[in-house]
């Protein structure tokens, strides 16, 4: 049995892993549960009937996307669907994009913007089940491309890790 998401509204691959301590997945693992992470996503976009809007949190691991969602993304509204991972290029972030068109829903980038040596940091006051090694996070900070409009968002917002709170350090529409 998969277990469910931890809100309606918040779609996390790593929610599928079912990780115990520090033990890393297998690759078949991430797939499945990438899979999973995309099935969910277009079944809320479906079921919102155009009337959603995906927020794509991307960023380095480490650098606070889960956290933002959850004590900043309520003022983007409620008809939203947050999909919180790395999504380091646009490559990465073409699958959901293209969900999200096929629901006729718009789709907004939120790129949590921290340095290499904070997310290192953060990453490293983690809990076992959540810890990420450094190596991976070094590779996603080589293949880092921003977010871009022309990837098919309507706006991007970059969010400052160090300052979560502060107005957006950019926003582009």
């Amino acid at each position: 049995m998969d277990p469910a998401p931890r809100s309606f509204n918040h779609i996390n691959p790593d929610h599928y892993l079912n990780r115990v301590g520090n033990t890393l997945p297998r690759p078949e693992q991430g797939k499945r549960a990438w899979m999973l992470a995309y099935q969910e996503l277009d079944k809320k976009l479906r079921q919102g009937q155009g009337q959603l809007k995906l927020c794509l949190v991307c960023g380095l691991q480490g650098s606070g996307k889960s956290s933002w969602i959850k004590q900043y993304g309520h003022g983007l509204g409620d008809r939203i669907i947050f999909l919180d991972a790395a999504l380091p290029s646009r490559q990465a972030r073409s699958k959901a994009l293209t969900i999200a068109s096929d629901n006729d829903s718009r789709a907004i980038a939120v790129w949590v913007h921290a340095p290499l040596k904070l997310a290192l940091a953060r990453n490293a006051l983690r809990p076992p089940e959540q810890w990420v090694p450094e190596t991976i996070i070094q590779h996603t900070h080589e293949l880092w491309q921003p977010p871009q409009l022309d990837e098919g968002f309507q706006q991007v917002i970059e969010i400052d890790a160090a300052h979560p709170g502060m107005p957006p350090r950019r926003t582009w529409e």
